[in-house]
């Protein structure tokens, strides 16, 4: 059976499109092992007011087109058209890091319930209690977001050092590895018909 590599953030526009496949994936018991990227780390966060809403904003419609994943007014309005609203991903890199080690279909269930979060309820990026009340109430996971800092950093340095091994530079990203090959799986080829991925297990 092939292994399967993902790259991501929860807070990626575009991993929220491809998430239904990832699950699929993970769901039908493929061996995937997970990396947490940090895209939007706080050196480098911009606020919304910046003219990054807007632009975000453009991204998600073509988003939403093409994976049919929903992206909300509730969202537009407290997300996008918030001038302060920072679009930075610690906190989600710190969630994922605290569920890391219960495997990929603990870690993709989390992802899938911040990006609902996010995307559907409209919910901000720095909002650490929401964040901390959904891992104590769904996962079962009590520690405090900040007691994962370090395990989120050395996560998204090894996402890093994947990603110049394998000459990548954005995220989503899906290895697989057949037979000692690497292929690079495109997400998009699924959105329609996220089941179909399953189809790599053969």
């Amino acid at each position: 059976m092939p292994r399967f590599t993902y790259l991501y953030d929860t807070y990626c526009g575009w991993c929220y499109a491809g998430a239904p496949v990832i699950s699929a994936l993970v769901e039908a018991g493929a061996e995937v092992e997970m990396h947490h990227r940090w895209l939007f780390a706080p050196e480098h966060a911009q606020t919304m007011g910046s003219g990054l809403g807007r632009m975000i904003e453009q991204h998600d419609a073509r988003a939403e087109q093409l994976s049919g994943q929903p992206f909300s007014e509730t969202y537009r309005e407290n997300i996008l058209r918030a001038p302060e609203e920072r679009l930075e991903s610690t906190l989600t890199a710190q969630a994922a890091a605290l569920v890391h080690d219960q495997g990929a279909k603990v870690e993709m269930a989390l992802a899938r319930r911040l990006q609902k979060a996010r995307w559907e309820e409209g919910r901000s990026a720095q909002d650490a209690a929401y964040i901390e009340q959904i891992l104590s109430d769904e996962f079962d996971t009590s520690t405090a977001l900040s007691d994962a800092s370090d395990a989120a950093r050395a996560m998204a340095q090894e996402t890093e050092r994947l990603m110049h091994q394998y000459g990548l530079s954005g995220v989503p990203v899906l290895i697989m590895e057949r037979d000692e090959t690497l292929y690079n799986i495109a997400l998009s080829d699924y959105y329609n018909r996220p089941e179909e991925i399953t189809t790599l297990l053969r």
